[in-house]
């Protein structure tokens, strides 16, 4: 019998053979490093981070599910037939992701980068987060448990989904094609969003101006959400007082993009939320038994809605 199950990931990586374990009581299994070739003509289940499965679909003739051991998705955009199921890794990064966009906010709001490095004592004292308007573009899980956190630090949320529909955590939320109205009056705008069509280019000139002058913006979803242009032109004009970007449309950043040296600027290197490795296979066991059971995975998203 041929590979039915067949898991792409480094030999290193410590959720590899836990994965393999759960399969082998139920089907036969094959592992492989990242471009190593295999007969996959009985493939049913792959299991990898997305860059490394894509290739692979069209040589997998009898596939039905898509396990992903990363939360985006969208390299598999176009490779994935529409009867076959994909599903993330969700529930398991609104914690780092919350660490991420907090600990920027309080570092940047309070100045203590430039304080801690100023080699001279500065006696004036930073405005507090409480009371600040914060947008998070991308209300879902995620977006939730970032809203969830900031509020306790009295912090007002509110939310940009793709309906206008209301999710934990947030005062408010509002659709899309709304989205000048929620930027209206913001101090902080995060982004969270997926790479999808609809989101090419949604941060823009006319975005950024509806905020308060001064304000901090947060990309930690999909750099394809972001005009680079009108942010630089929004940092160097003063209209933006900071930003962080984790994600960018080409990764690794080019060493000679405009980004690394514009003013007020800080480049992450897309660390915001490292995968949790011992979530794949607990996440992964949940799904197989539904899969295995004839059921609809609990977890399956639709590609090109990007969530």
């Amino acid at each position: 019998m041929g590979v039915e199950l067949l898991i792409v990931g480094g030999s290193s990586e410590p959720w590899v053979e836990v994965v393999a374990a759960l399969g082998k009581e139920k089907m036969t299994v094959g592992i492989v490093e990242p471009g190593q070739a295999i007969d996959s003509s009985s493939v049913r289940i792959l299991v990898g981070a997305p860059p490394d499965l894509a290739s692979r679909i069209s040589h997998c003739p009898k596939l039905q599910w898509v396990q992903s051991t990363w939360a985006g998705v969208d390299a598999l955009s176009g490779f994935v037939p529409s009867d076959v199921q994909v599903t993330p890794l969700k529930g398991v990064f609104g914690q780092v992701m919350s660490e991420f966009v907090l600990g920027w906010l309080l570092a940047l709001e309070r100045n203590i980068i430039k304080r801690a490095n100023a080699k001279h004592w500065i006696s004036d004292c930073e405005t507090s987060v409480s009371g600040k308007r914060l947008g998070i573009m991308g209300a879902g899980a995620i977006g939730s448990a970032v809203a969830k956190q900031a509020s306790h630090f009295g912090i007002v949320v509110t939310g940009l989904n793709s309906g206008g529909q209301t999710a934990a955590g947030f005062s408010t939320c509002y659709p899309s094609k709304d989205r000048l109205d929620f930027a209206q009056g913001l101090d902080y705008l995060v982004s969270l969003l997926p790479s999808t069509s609809a989101t090419d280019g949604i941060v823009d000139a006319a975005l950024l101006a509806r905020m308060n002058s001064g304000g901090i913006f947060i990309n930690a979803g999909r750099g394809n959400a972001v005009c680079d242009a009108d942010l630089i032109n929004a940092l160097e004009s003063g209209a933006l007082r900071y930003a962080v970007l984790d994600v960018f449309t080409e990764e690794p950043l080019a060493a000679t993009d405009a980004l690394w040296n514009v003013p007020g600027l800080f480049i992450t290197s897309h660390t915001a939320a490292p995968t949790p490795s011992a979530a794949i296979p607990e996440i992964f066991a949940r799904n197989l038994k539904s899969f295995l059971a004839g059921e609809p995975l609990a977890d399956a998203m639709h590609l090109e809605r990007g969530y």
